[in-house]
């Protein structure tokens, strides 16, 4: 996470550099071959980097310029090769494009407003009842007034005292009426935008105005506001029994379990062994990270959130799943703003909030090119389109009416009544809102489509709109080339050179030697019980799969095994393991609270690795040295120069702005 101070210190350094950049910009730094590079760029580029850099040696600006004269080079030896006309490269060049415009095509002022307030309601949690009227949002008029009135109505009896579980209960449309309209507690992004709004705003004790979503029209009391409880971790036991069981046994068998583990404390075997979750019995009972309202199991929930300890358990409880027994593993507050942040702004982005942003920047785009929504186009356009449009059937004729006259501009672009129509055409095919009427359609679909028009220039001129946004699809337009040429200098022949790959094997065989192995069966048990059990029929010479069929039964997997030659250092052995033939002892392993048992083979001492046994190891050596023998001839035969004063005056500039 990076500081507020570090941050705002980073953001200077760039404004600064900025500044600076402007001053120098078309002033030429170096020439290569006759092509010219300006200081601005490399101002840019050295400060981007300079706080990510590790080697000192290379802050400074004298070895930095050496290092971005090899940049240049390795660029011109790319685009000499024809690299940049590779369809595989411009394809992926494209696609980044696309990727990278999105961040240039939004309300960046919105989106950290909306970010804000989803953090400051994450904190939070109400808990709420509400009365809905349902009416869609193609809904006739007359049915819209009709609902309009009643919620109306229902509005006038709460502003006058009357109860709002009762008129919930009589009066209310939703699927909770029958539970006087009760939503339980919830936090930000677990309700539509428009219905969460309404409860954030409104105060414990009290309803809300009238408002709308796309079920209807709402009204929504608070009954209380608390902290929120962030997130939590925990591992259950659960049994359950089948609906056609003839005999009920889950409670009898969590009870059962609760006293073995009062008296083991292993949770996490006796989950393994004993859960009807099977989802989380092979990870000892452990759930997925939760928050209020996550497994809409309130008892569950209330629960998990009560425990208070790592590691404290809870007595037998019983759930609409079954019965369980929960144990806390950690919890989760919730995270600071900057954690947070961008994880809130995907959700947002996912979001139907997201129009607002959409809509923000939009309308700023219509500013910025002098568009306007005009009633006069608008009458035009209904005289023109049939009613047919709301059932998706209306036709473009090319000979309709004003099809080649101007609709607006876009600075030198205009855009024809024609292209309206053809876009008509294509929506009217993928959208199947209803609406109230062929003007409100109209309407629609023409400010999309004035909004999609400018949207489009905008993306299509953003290396000039935005130099941001130029600076970086540059970068990654070069970084994506020289990625293109060192694989075909370099990893390509490293990979593919079987003659080159033997002699540099042959110049520097003692680098690769194997160090002890051992050929092993390694078998990982739930519990201490079973892995004696193992341990016994390893020694008796029972075979891998008599072992894994006499345990692994009915669904549960209680032994795992796996066999090879490993380096003594393999990762999955115990720390102080005894390295000697035979059956070992019983390793517990604490990260995974698995029982470990090792039948070791065979112990083979360190000896020589062949080419083939080393030809990964080879590969990346001989690829290094490919590179540094082609960095040496990077220079060979290309003239180069420096603009000396341009140079002093660029670091002139840097220092003082460092």
């Amino acid at each position: 996470m990076i500081s507020t101070k570090r941050f705002f210190t980073i953001l200077l350094l760039f404004i600064s550099s900025i500044a600076v950049a402007q001053e120098l910009e078309d002033k030429t730094l170096l020439t290569i071959d006759g092509n010219s590079y300006d200081a601005g760029t490399f101002m840019r580029v050295y400060l981007k980097n300079l706080d990510i850099v590790q080697d000192d040696s290379q802050k400074d600006i004298d070895n930095y310029l050496d290092l971005y004269i090899d940049y240049r080079l390795k660029l011109l030896q790319a685009y000499e090769m024809n690299l940049d006309l590779k369809e595989s490269y411009k394809k992926e060049l494209n696609n980044y494009r696309q990727s990278l415009a999105q961040a240039y095509l939004t309300d960046t002022d919105v989106t950290e407003s909306l970010i804000r307030e989803a953090y400051d309601r994450k904190k939070r949690e109400v808990k709420a009842s509400h009365i809905l009227v349902k009416v869609g949002p193609g809904d006739a008029p007359q049915d819209t007034l009709k609902a309009w009135n009643k919620i109306n109505a229902i509005k006038n009896e709460l502003d006058n005292g009357a109860d709002f579980s009762k008129l919930a209960r009589t009066k209310s449309e939703g699927p909770s009426a029958g539970n006087e309209g009760k939503l339980g507690w919830f936090s930000v992004f677990r309700m539509v935008y428009p219905f969460e709004n309404a409860a954030f705003d409104t105060e414990v004790g009290k309803h809300s105005e009238v408002f709308r979503t796309d079920f209807g029209y709402h009204i929504v009391k608070v009954f209380e506001d608390r902290p929120a409880r962030g997130e939590v971790t925990v591992a259950h036991i659960m049994t359950f029994d089948a609906r056609d069981a003839e005999e009920k046994t889950a409670e009898k068998r969590i009870n059962d379990v609760y006293k073995q583990l009062q008296e083991t404390g292993r949770f996490e075997e006796l989950a393994r062994e004993f859960s009807d979750d099977m989802n989380s019995a092979s990870r000892g009972g452990k759930l997925d990270r939760f928050g209020t309202g996550g497994l809409n199991a309130t008892t569950f929930e209330d629960i998990a959130f009560g425990l208070k300890e790592k590691g404290e358990y809870s007595a037998p409880f019983k759930s609409k799943f079954g019965w369980h027994i929960v144990k806390l593993i950690e919890k989760h507050p919730v995270g600071s703003y900057e954690d947070l942040a961008p994880s809130l702004k995907e959700k947002i982005r996912k979001s139907p909030r997201a129009r607002k942003i959409t809509d923000s920047f939009n309308k700023s785009l219509r500013e910025k090119y002098h568009v306007e929504r005009s009633e006069k186009v608008l009458e035009k356009l209904n005289e023109v389109i049939s009613d047919s449009i709301l059932s998706n059937s209306w036709q473009y004729d090319p000979t309709l009416k004003m099809a080649d006259l101007k609709m607006f501009t876009i600075k030198d672009e205009e855009i024809t009544y024609a292209d309206f129509y053809k876009d008509v055409m294509s929506r009217q095919k993928k959208d199947f809102t209803n609406y109230s009427s062929k003007e409100e359609k109209v309407q629609k679909f023409y400010y999309d489509f004035i909004d999609k028009s400018i949207a489009a220039y905008y993306d299509k001129n953003l290396e000039n709109e935005n130099k941001d946004f130029a600076f970086i699809y540059d970068e990654y337009k070069e970084g994506l080339l020289l990625f293109d040429l060192l694989e075909t200098k370099i990893w390509n022949k490293a990979k593919e050179d079987s003659t080159g790959q033997q002699a540099y094997y042959d110049l520097h065989k003692s680098k690769y030697q194997w160090k002890r192995r051992l050929d092993i069966v390694l078998t990982q048990n739930t519990t201490e019980e079973v892995a004696q059990e193992v341990q016994r029929l390893l020694k008796n010479g029972t075979s891998r799969e008599e072992i894994k069929k006499q345990f692994n039964i009915d669904g549960r997997t209680k032994v795992m095994m796996s066999n090879g030659i490993v380096e003594e250092t393999y990762n999955r052995i115990p720390d102080n393991f005894e390295v000697k033939e035979g059956v070992s002892s019983i390793y517990y392993d604490e990260k995974t609270g698995f029982y470990k048992v090792i039948l070791v083979k065979e112990v083979l001492e360190p000896s020589q690795k062949t080419l083939d046994e080393a030809r990964g190891a080879v590969i990346n050596d001989y690829l290094q040295q490919l590179e540094k023998d082609w960095m040496s001839s990077l220079r060979n035969g290309r003239t180069i120069k420096v603009n000396k004063k341009t140079f002093k005056k660029v670091k002139k500039a840097i220092a003082k702005d460092a």
